[in-house]
């Protein structure tokens, strides 16, 4: 069989995470230099017509292995379905997101075939004549290292989730479909998943997270701090910030954002305080809407951002808290109620020295 890199992916409620997709976009790049293809594993039940979305992405080729017993995530179920078949293909490289199931099962078998395991990635590539090469961050973000290994080395690489966000399908594109029937003993399984229970946004890791509510040197200190906190529990959203107000103990050090912290590609992005230096900025690169409170209209976050709101952050947030309060208080609010008046949108696009969307405050 000839030789490709192959990629392991995971879904969740029936569909592939973006990490997958992300992995399978970051093989297909490497494949591409070395002139081999990229092969993509789903693993569970009922997942093979799964494969048109990872083919869409740069997959030449699945491998759909379904078993009633894998309709669940169980670390041993995998490891039992999965050596066979990653055996017979022989990988010149292997790609998986960085998540909990793949740090459930892959260490297990890297410890199995001697194979390096290598977490935490930013880059994976092969260089020279062959040789497996990895960027990727230590000591919480704030060093990356560089790792290379002898020639044709296999290599496992987990790639950290949103650090390079996922592109835009080619429907155009197919691929070859295997299907594979492990047999497997469901009562050898040491470990089952029962159910999965929906993220807590207080805990949810930052890259997981579908809004985040961001805070900068701006907000102040502790105090403006908590009453981020407080909007992001109204929200529902996780609390993030920036590394200045992580190195100053405002936030917790795990919960800055940036590329050398953690990269983030919500759905809602609220950035409050935030200046935007360059090395934050390439950590929301992916974030779908960006909206921006700062009190200086040249900060770069600001022309980011997809609605800039320039004015005191401390006049403005009290204010929204009480908005949001009310609102639950009152239950659903009408959709139509919350869109701002026709009058106000002229006002927001004659502002020209910055690209969004622009609303200025006072207190």
């Amino acid at each position: 069989m000839d030789k490709s890199l192959v990629v392991v992916t995971e879904t969740l409620n029936g569909e592939l995470t973006p990490a997958s997709l992300e992995c399978v976009e970051e093989g297909r790049e490497i494949a591409d230099r070395l002139g081999v293809r990229v092969r993509a594993i789903l693993c569970g039940s009922g997942v093979a017509p799964l494969a048109q979305t990872l083919a869409a992405h740069g997959a030449d080729a699945v491998t759909a292995v379904e078993h009633e017993a894998l309709a669940q995530f169980s670390a041993d179920g995998w490891l039992q379905a999965l050596t066979p078949v990653l055996r017979d293909l022989q990988p010149a490289l292997l790609l998986a997101p960085d998540s909990g199931q793949m740090r459930a099962w892959l260490p297990r078998l890297s410890a199995r075939w001697h194979l390096p395991l290598v977490g935490c990635c930013i880059r994976v590539n092969i260089i020279g004549d062959g040789y497996p090469e990895v960027i990727r961050n230590t000591y919480g973000g704030a060093c990356q290292e560089r790792l290379i290994w002898p020639y044709a080395t296999l290599v496992c690489a987990l790639l950290i989730p949103g650090v390079r966000g996922v592109g835009a399908p080619r429907r155009d594109r197919a691929a070859e479909l295997t299907a594979v029937r492990p047999e497997l003993d469901p009562a050898r399984f040491r470990d089952r998943t029962l159910r999965t229970l929906p993220a807590d946004p207080r805990t949810v890791d930052l890259s997981e997270a579908e809004r985040i509510v961001s805070g900068g040197f701006g907000v102040g200190g502790p105090n403006g701090m908590a009453l981020l906190g407080q909007l992001a529990e109204q929200l529902k959203a996780a609390l993030g910030g920036t590394r200045v107000a992580a190195d100053r103990g405002w936030l917790e050090t795990q919960r800055f954002i940036g590329s050398t912290g953690k990269i983030v590609a919500p759905k809602l992005y609220l950035a409050f305080g935030v200046s935007g230096a360059g090395q934050h900025l390439a950590g929301i690169t992916d974030s779908e809407c960006v909206i921006a409170v700062n009190s200086d209209r040249t900060a770069p976050m600001l022309q980011r951002a997809d609605l800039a709101v320039v004015g005191d952050l401390h006049a403005i947030l009290p204010i929204l808290l009480d908005k949001l309060r009310a609102l639950a208080d009152t239950g659903p609010a009408d959709p139509a109620a919350l869109e701002p008046p026709a009058a106000a949108q002229p006002a927001t696009a004659a502002l020209e020295p910055v690209s969004a969307p622009l609303l200025e405050t006072s207190p």
